[in-house]
Order: structure tokens, then C-alpha cells, then sequence
């Protein structure tokens, strides 16, 4: 097994810096999960945190019983998925935004957690940081673009993506994540998930070794 390496940072970002985490606008009901637009905001805080990249951005509601954000990198290991790395993150309140940067899969993914005024980067490094993209492969990546009802403690696939060997067109699908055995033995196949917990209930997968 490949070693983890997990890089935090944790910043108390008032509405002085940059003009802050930005207000999360209200949505229209509680516990909602949606795609959101890369803005302005998003870029000054992105490029505080040394992320260039255009991320996917996900914007929840949720009520005080949510406490904490729970979320795991999984890849494809022969039709089953196997944990590549899983965190926490609490929350300090109960509307926020996630900004999902993949620019360097398979290295691992970097997510910028907004709630209130905190913001949080976890980096999310993964197992073969020096794999590089074979020639003639194709990435392809599946998002959750809908805005969807959850429940608490409810494990949500928000991104998955393929490497490809095979010279097809077949798009990724987000439905792919509870039938891993849709894919090619072949392809390399990651997926992130989210679950919004409540105090009583610590989901803690194992994390690779």
C-alpha cells in the first residue's frame, strides 16, 4: 500500500479578506445539493489558496442537524470500489459551497470548503502521485449538475472519472457509482463522494495504508 499524504489548511477567513467567504445565498429549501457557478468571489479565494484552475462547484442547504461534511476518494479495483482517501470537515453552519479542483488527477483531487466566513483546503492525494496520462486514452468526468434533495448521512457521488484505453465515445454517469461492474477491468476509474452528517453519526472509512 502507497502512503497518504494529507495537506490541510485550515483558515478563520473573515469578510475582510478578499471581502470574505462569500453569503451563500439562500436556497428554497433545506437539505439541497446543487451545482453552482465558478465566480469572482470563488477566484479570490481560490487564488489565495494557490488553486488556477476553473473548479466544479457545489452549493448545499441543510439544517443544525447537519454537523460535519464527511467525503471519500474512491478508484476502481477489479469492479469493486476501493477507498483511496476519506475525511471530515465540521461545519459552522448550514449553507456552503465546495469547489472541486481535478486538475491533477490521478495525483488527487483539492477541495475548498465555504460555510459562513471559514474556509477550508484539504488536498486529497491519492495513491500513484507520478502516474501520468498514457498517449491515446481518454478522460472522461460525470457531475452532479441537477440540484437534488438529500439525507443526512446519505453518501452522494458528486464527480467520476474515467481513463479510458479504448477508443470509444461512451460518457460517464454519475448511476455509474452504484454499478462499478459497468466498467472496463481496464480503465482507471476515480469518484468523490459527499455525506452531510449529524452529531450522532461519525461515518469513519478506513483510510489506505
Amino acid at each position: 500500500m502507497k502512503p497518504i499524504i494529507k495537506i490541510m489548511s485550515v483558515a478563520g477567513l473573515l469578510l475582510g479578506f478578499l471581502s470574505g467567504c462569500q453569503q451563500v445565498p439562500e436556497l428554497e429549501s433545506e437539505f439541497i445539493l446543487k451545482a453552482a457557478s465558478f465566480n469572482q468571489e470563488d477566484t479570490a479565494i481560490a487564488n489565495q489558496f494557490g488553486c488556477s484552475e476553473k473548479p466544479q462547484v457545489f452549493q448545499f442547504a441543510a439544517d443544525s442537524t447537519v454537523q460535519s461534511l464527511h467525503y471519500t476518494v474512491y478508484k476502481l479495483n477489479q469492479g469493486e470500489w476501493e477507498v483511496q482517501w476519506t475525511g471530515d470537515q465540521s461545519l459552522s453552519g448550514t449553507r456552503g459551497r465546495i469547489a472541486v479542483y481535478s486538475d491533477s488527477l490521478p495525483a488527487g483531487y483539492t477541495l475548498i470548503l465555504q460555510c459562513d466566513n471559514i474556509c477550508v483546503k484539504d488536498e486529497l492525494r491519492v495513491d500513484d502521485p507520478d502516474f501520468t496520462m498514457p498517449e491515446d486514452t481518454v478522460l472522461s468526468t460525470a457531475s452532479l449538475k441537477q440540484e437534488i434533495p438529500f439525507q443526512l448521512n446519505e453518501e452522494i457521488p458528486v464527480i467520476l472519472q474515467r481513463i479510458s484505453t479504448e477508443n470509444d465515445t461512451i460518457l460517464v454517469d454519475l448511476e455509474q457509482f452504484f454499478k462499478p461492474d459497468t466498467f472496463a477491468k481496464q480503465d482507471d476509474v476515480w469518484a468523490l463522494t459527499l455525506i452531510f452528517q449529524g452529531s450522532d453519526h461519525s461515518l469513519q472509512l478506513p483510510s489506505k495504508e
